[in-house]
């Protein structure tokens, strides 16, 4: 009996099955096996997986197509063992080779079936998004349950993993995620998906925690996210602030008339002058007020925040009652738009550059078109920041933020702004040197 192993379809550009052929007494019968490979990574003449740092779980592949053929060549040697008191040893029925080996590859018992099944990747994610969605997969650094957004995140990466699929005409297994994977997919994200390269980090980044989870829980030994290049990319967003000059036109913005506009332009001066996020400006409560202070755990991070309110956010809480207007994000950032666009000084064009499917982009609008809901909380940074009169430590206390790495992602300050308030620096160190030697002259 001779064991052989070749591709279904050796030509294609795409994962495809491995075939196990048993040659035997003038019979030949061809089975699939349970694996499916590139054929870039086959080697034909040895019939297995290259020895490759591109594929690293060749030696995983190779040992069991090993274990395949073994197995079928002691069940020939049993069925010849059982079969030796006969004049002539019949050849091992088809039908029996086939069912023997589909047992093997699949395995019998209910309990086995199981296991196989729960160690699968899309089994191990749709566990994990379960997890997530009753509580019991918490975050990791504080022990509390993950925000609807983050969940949201985790199943907008299953849709693009299952699209990645279905363009791809491949299938998602633990095994197949390396490194010629990894390239694939963020090519695709890039070029046929035409994300940035923010968004595609992020997603990246949630494939890594999966990865991690499911080899720290031993469904699989694939530790490829460790990998130096599978690595999550990003770029600085070319997103906008509002000077403080700008926050101060909108509020002069005379909307009476307009009360719903009124309402998304009183949240937004107070998320301008607070920091806090959308999702936790619309959740405030009297509750969340005492001593001219906001008290409120973030709903993105559960962290708790203490804000000093100063007198126009005061004056806009007492407005309503310590309980700011309730509106969808959706709503929110269409009617922000329309009050923007009343405001004369957010008329003036600027220049955003961003990357459009993998191509640098750069556009010049209208600053009010570029206003959202988050440029509420990168503009108190940023204008904080240029203040000076704040510590980073005591900024970052406001915002949430608990590293400076991240806090710095939100200052928008424009290169030349930059200088000219180095510029001021100077000229301050200057005065106070001067002042400094003329006391001396006077002393001596």
């Amino acid at each position: 009996m001779k064991v052989n192993f070749n591709l279904k379809s050796p030509k294609v550009d795409f994962e495809t099955w491995i075939v196990c052929k048993v040659t035997y007494q003038r019979k030949q019968v061809r089975m699939f096996t349970d694996k499916k490979i590139h054929p870039k990574f086959w080697n034909p003449e040895t019939q297995r997986v290259r020895q490759t740092s591109k594929f690293p779980i060749n030696a995983e592949f190779n040992d069991h197509l090993n274990n395949i053929e073994n197995f079928i060549l002691k069940l020939n040697l049993k069925w010849e063992n059982d079969n030796s008191n006969k004049e002539v040893v019949p050849p091992i029925p088809e039908t029996i080779l086939k069912e023997s080996v589909r047992k093997f590859l699949t395995k019998t018992t209910v309990e086995e079936k199981k296991e196989i099944e729960e160690k699968t990747f899309w089994s191990f994610y749709d566990n994990l998004l379960q997890r997530m969605e009753i509580g019991t997969r918490v975050h990791v650094k504080n022990d509390t349950p993950l925000a609807p957004k983050t969940i949201f995140q985790y199943h907008n990466l299953k849709r693009h993993l299952q699209a990645y699929e279905k363009k791809k005409k491949v299938s998602i297994s633990f095994e197949c995620i390396n490194m010629t994977f990894y390239n694939d997919f963020t090519t695709y994200l890039t070029i046929t998906k035409g994300l940035a390269p923010n968004t595609i980090g992020k997603l990246i980044t949630m494939l890594k925690v999966l990865l991690r989870e499911a080899n720290e829980d031993g469904i699989t030994d694939n530790n490829i996210y460790t990998h130096r290049k599978f690595k999550s990319i990003s770029s600085k967003s070319d997103t906008i602030y509002l000077t403080i000059e700008e926050i101060k036109e909108l509020q002069k913005l005379e909307l009476s008339a307009a009360p719903r506009f009124e309402r998304v332009r009183d949240v937004f001066i107070v998320g301008c002058y607070t920091g806090l996020r959308f999702s936790d400006l619309t959740r405030i409560q009297p509750q969340h007020i005492e001593n001219g202070m906001i008290e409120i755990a973030q709903a993105k991070t559960g962290g708790k925040v203490f804000i000093p309110m100063v007198k126009d956010v005061l004056t806009i809480m007492e407005k309503y009652k310590n309980a700011l207007p309730k509106i969808s994000n959706q709503k929110y950032n269409e009617y922000l738009h329309e009050v923007c666009k009343k405001c004369d000084i957010l008329q003036k064009e600027v220049s955003t550059t961003a990357i459009k499917g993998g191509k640098k982009v750069t556009t010049t609008q209208p600053k009010y078109e570029l206003v959202c809901s988050h440029t509420a909380r990168r503009s108190f940074a940023t204008n904080e920041y240029r203040a000076g009169d704040l510590e980073i430590s005591e900024i970052m206390a406001i915002t949430g933020h608990t590293t400076e790495k991240s806090f710095y992602k939100y200052i928008r300050e424009k290169p030349r702004e930059t200088a000219l308030r180095i510029k001021d620096k100077f000229k301050l160190r200057e005065m106070k040197q001067q002042a400094a030697n003329e006391n001396n002259l006077k002393a001596v």
